[in-house]
């Protein structure tokens, strides 16, 4: 790897500064800074179709954008983890725009899971989920019925995003895992973390009552949720501000919490 690709990586075996660890302690921030590497290494690694100023000037600017993104958008952003999704997000985005507009590039050998969740197999917005012991059919990444008997008002469930969703393999199983939330008249927003099939179905765990999602991500056998949630003590009209990551393993076609992870969400 290039000198300009080492910049984009961080040591997690060592990091130095809080946000490092920040990053390096949150599955979602290392997934998110991952594919941010990969994009970045692809196009100063890309052959390019003449080497000639202008594409020397592109890689120089690159590296400058680069540093810049990281001193003035990610490093401001310090240990907050909402803040860092969005920065990553918005990252990865701007460099898979360039990549594909900047004409004159070719990628020689881009990594499989460099297309992300951008195009997955399965249809997860028309699926069937078991959600608190029913099944509810998505048509286009929601579903609507009444709350009650002959009642005028609705109860909507639907696909989050953002936080994208996420591809991978759970149980064994190709998988897309994603946010969904449920509301009716009551005041309360319930988000559930739910996992997709090719066979159109699906299962759903209950994270919490108006929680901020952050991020979800298939790692290894674990689905892995991260969200901004309240202390015990707070009010539900106080806005989620604490960080919170619980880890999931698909088992018994069911999402089962594993425990450890279970505890530190207490």
């Amino acid at each position: 790897m290039n000198a300009f690709a080492q910049a984009m990586d961080i040591d997690c075996a060592k990091p130095h500064q809080q946000i490092e660890r920040t990053i390096c302690n949150t599955a979602v921030l290392r997934a998110l800074d991952a594919r941010a590497s990969t994009y970045y290494t692809m196009m100063l690694e890309a052959k390019p179709a003449a080497d000639d100023q202008a594409y020397h000037e592109f890689r120089d600017s690159l590296q400058a954008d680069q540093q810049k993104w990281q001193q003035d958008t990610r490093d401001a952003c310090g240990p907050q983890v909402s803040c860092l999704t969005e920065a990553y997000t918005h990252r990865i985005d701007d460099l898979r725009a360039s990549a594909l507009v900047h004409l004159g590039l070719s990628v020689t050998a881009a990594p499989a899971h460099v297309a992300g969740p951008s195009q997955p197999s399965i249809d997860y917005k028309n699926a069937i989920y078991r959600i608190d012991d029913k099944d509810v059919t998505l048509l286009e990444g929601q579903h609507e019925q009444p709350a009650a008997p002959d009642s005028s008002e609705q109860d909507v469930t639907r696909v989050v995003e953002p936080p994208v969703h996420a591809v991978g393999k759970l149980g064994g199983r190709s998988a897309v895992a994603v946010f969904l939330s449920e509301e009716g008249g009551g005041s309360g927003t319930f988000y559930y973390a739910a996992v997709a099939f090719n066979d159109g179905r699906g299962t759903t765990f209950k994270i919490g009552d108006r929680i901020q999602p952050i991020g979800i991500a298939i790692n290894g056998d674990d689905l892995v949720v991260s969200y901004l949630d309240r202390n015990p003590d707070e009010p539900m009209a106080v806005p989620p501000t604490v960080p919170r990551e619980r880890h999931f393993a698909y088992m018994n076609e069911q999402l089962v919490e594993r425990p450890q992870a279970a505890a530190a969400a207490k």
